[in-house]
């Protein structure tokens, strides 16, 4: 009834203190916010110049971070394009218009004889003019065309033709010309110009091209007029159809342009030098890097900052205060949780100093995942990569740029790469690999984000190294201080139980010399403690750690435990009050060790808990069968251990793993369903007489933690087979 009592008052005070550590909570967190805006506003307000166009520096002027140099890039690329040839393409429309006007010459040149032919026609000599008439009545007209066509006419009717003629002799011969030989004319000058026109004729080739179809030309059998007026006509049609495509050519020059790889001024580099003419590029520059005073790149970054990092925290908080309650409540994890957001923003601060790309996001969660929980790690994981991505691209117009973006998707992935890793590590140098693999994935990221913003191999190599470098040096700087952090707040970390594990602890090896049968139990413990741990999903580590230190205080007095005798008892001559104050003693003397060593509240934990208030019943029975001798009355409370009960399931699974362990080893050839008997019958003891009431065991865990320990008893204590003779060897 008193240890009811008791948890309810415990309770009581628990719901007491959770308001106050609620308020603590969000004080932590706000002084977090608070030391985000100052690092964050600092770092992107860089010193600012009073400076002009044509002016002299009055100081040197640096570059706070990298920057292009736009003029030397643009100058650059200009050459490019200038160095890229014009493209050319037929123009089609062109040549079919050139040979359109060909046919057209030709159909006008035979207007031109069938006009002729009417004229000859109309003056036809009238009969009864002699000889005129003799050729008349013979149905002949034997006059030359320059009888018929005065050469004035004949002029005026020449220069009717698209192709200026002005040769009366070629216009003569043209009228004598047979229309076998024009039509001849006609087919190879029109064949030959829709053959080379709609293959393209550049200006450059046009001489070259016109004397080659001329060369053809005259080796026909055409007359010597019929062949001048051909090479009128290429003259007059055989024009350039190559000609310069405006579209295409403008996308190879900026393509040319775009290769370019843009020039960068190096963070640190002088801009301007001191009493140096400021120009109208160096202003430019000084304005894109937001230096010059008077000429902010925004009036509203301090209070855009203060929001968006406000909405940043305030997710944080909500997330914790809905999903780790647990964590939100314990002032002593929301301290190390502050220190540790303190600490990462501070080196923030120093990072953006050396690169606003290089940040401490993995030191920050993998302290976090270390130290407080997974879970918390991984909200941490997205604060930072939300904050820290205002810095990644530095200020002025390149805030929330590509690097701002590209730098949130390498903390996210770099965080949560490292968390996996870690929750598996279970020693110190592998932490060490967790953050380096970590820093490998954001560097990957890094260059798979450069591939699709098409940024140079070299800007982006340097980045994925920054991410890789960072990270590795980081993670190392972590674990060397991780000693640090659990001595300060007392941590069990799965390293530092892994270390405590390793059988080359002094404490140790101090059992196995002075207390060997101490020392053998507590092993065969740690295996039972361990199997059962991980078939609840409790800390199995931390569970088979307790387990090989709960019985550290025998090496008091190791002779009066029955494990590390060796044939003499010496409780024979002692009192049962006596004796089981000896034993009950080694509990007491057990955390005097750990306190000697240094040991992590855990371990002390299960090791002050893992008995219990369970009777020392051989003494206790042994002291009653003496009661009936000399009548003296028994006081149980002599003969119970003072410890708390187990409040937690590693606590609860060492106590019952030492106590079957023990029974066990007492029978003599076990056979399965003993040890399967006696199991069930320890648990079910312990049960009934509460030395579980304020763990936080199921009865399902219960049942399973008992199937472990009968898993585990087979494989340390299988049967052995007998061979034939052994005996008789024996």
């Amino acid at each position: 009834m008193s240890e009811t009592r008791k948890s309810k008052q415990n309770k009581r005070k628990k719901a007491e203190r959770e308001p106050k550590s609620k308020i603590y909570g969000v004080i932590v967190l706000l002084v977090g916010f608070v030391l985000a805006c100052a690092v964050t506003i600092t770092s992107l307000t860089p010193k600012r110049y009073e400076v002009s166009v044509g002016a002299a520096a009055k100081e040197a002027i640096t570059a706070p971070r990298m920057v292009e140099d736009t003029v030397m890039t643009e100058a650059l690329r200009q050459a490019a394009r200038n160095s890229v040839s014009s493209v050319y393409a037929v123009d089609t429309e062109l040549a079919d218009t050139l040979i359109s006007n060909a046919q057209s010459f030709f159909s006008a040149l035979a207007s031109f004889r069938n006009a002729a032919a009417d004229i000859r026609a109309a003056t036809l000599p009238a009969a009864g003019d002699g000889d005129a008439d003799n050729a008349a009545a013979n149905g002949e007209d034997t006059r030359a065309w320059q009888d018929v066509i005065s050469t004035n006419d004949l002029l005026a009717m020449l220069v009717k033709l698209p192709v200026k003629i002005s040769d009366t002799s070629l216009g003569y011969a043209l009228l004598d010309a047979g229309d076998d030989e024009i039509d001849q004319l006609r087919q190879l000058v029109l064949t030959t110009l829709q053959k080379e026109l709609r293959a393209g004729v550049s200006e450059a080739d046009q001489v070259k091209t016109l004397a080659a179809i001329n060369k053809e030309l005259k080796v026909t059998t055409l007359s010597l007029w019929l062949k001048a007026l051909g090479e009128m006509v290429y003259d007059a049609y055989l024009l350039p159809t190559n000609v310069v495509n405006s579209v295409e050519t403008t996308r190879a020059q900026e393509k040319a342009a775009d290769a370019v790889e843009p020039v960068y001024i190096a963070r640190g580099a002088t801009i301007v030098e001191a009493g140096q003419t400021i120009t109208q590029e160096q202003y430019d520059m000084l304005l894109s890097l937001d230096l010059v005073k008077g000429a902010e790149a925004t009036g509203r970054l301090n209070p855009g900052v203060v929001a968006y990092l406000f909405c940043v925290f305030a997710m944080l908080a909500l997330y914790l205060f809905v999903f780790e309650r647990e964590t939100f409540n314990s002032n002593k994890q929301m301290t190390i949780l502050g220190l540790i957001l303190i600490l990462t923003l501070v080196l923030e601060w120093v990072c953006y100093l050396i690169d606003p790309r290089v940040t401490p996001a993995v030191f920050g969660v993998l302290l976090t995942a270390l130290l407080v929980s997974r879970k918390t790690a991984e909200s941490v994981n997205v604060a930072f990569a939300m904050s820290f991505a205002l810095l990644s691209g530095g200020s002025g117009t390149t805030l929330f740029g590509s690097d701002s973006i590209l730098g949130m998707a390498a903390i996210l992935v770099s965080g949560q790469m490292t968390i996996l890793i870690a929750e598996r590590s279970k020693k110190r140098g592998t932490l060490i690999a967790a953050g380096t693999l970590g820093g490998v994935a954001g560097a990957a990221v890094v260059v798979a984000g450069g591939v699709i913003l098409e940024y140079s191999w070299n800007t982006a190599l340097i980045y994925a190294g920054l991410q890789m470098a960072s990270a590795l040096i980081l993670s190392v700087f972590c674990v060397g201080m991780l000693s640090m952090w659990e001595n300060l707040f007392d941590i069990v970390t799965p390293a530092r139980l892994h270390e405590l594990a390793n059988t080359n602890h002094p404490l140790l090896k101090k059992m196995m010399i002075v207390a060997p049968g101490t020392y053998h139990h507590s092993m065969m413990v740690a295996s039972l403690a361990e199997g059962a741990a991980e078939a609840i999903g409790a800390n199995a580590l931390l569970a088979r750690t307790g387990a090989m230190y709960h019985d550290v205080g025998k090496l008091r007095r190791p002779n009066y435990f029955k494990e590390n005798q060796n044939g003499q008892n010496i409780h024979d001559t002692l009192s049962p009050e006596e004796s089981a104050g000896y034993i009950i003693a080694h509990q007491k003397d057990a955390m005097s060790y750990l306190a000697r060593y240094r040991m992590p509240s855990e371990v002390k934990r299960i090791v002050a808990e893992h008995h219990g208030t369970t009777l020392v019943a051989y003494f206790y029975y042994k002291a009653k069968q003496m009661q009936g001798e000399d009548g003296e009355p028994v006081i149980e409370r002599l003969f119970r251990y003072t410890g708390g009960l187990p409040s937690t399931k590693e606590s609860a699974i060492v106590m019952l793993a030492d106590s079957c362990e023990a029974a066990v080893r007492s029978l003599s050839e076990p056979t399965r369903e003993e040890v399967a008997d006696m199991v069930r019958r320890i648990v079910q003891g312990k049960m009934d007489d509460g030395q579980l009431r304020q763990s936080p065991l199921t009865l399902e865990e219960v049942n399973r933690i008992e199937r472990s320990f009968l898993v585990t008893f087979t494989g340390l204590m299988h049967e052995r087979i007998r061979y034939p003779g052994i005996e008789a060897a024996v």
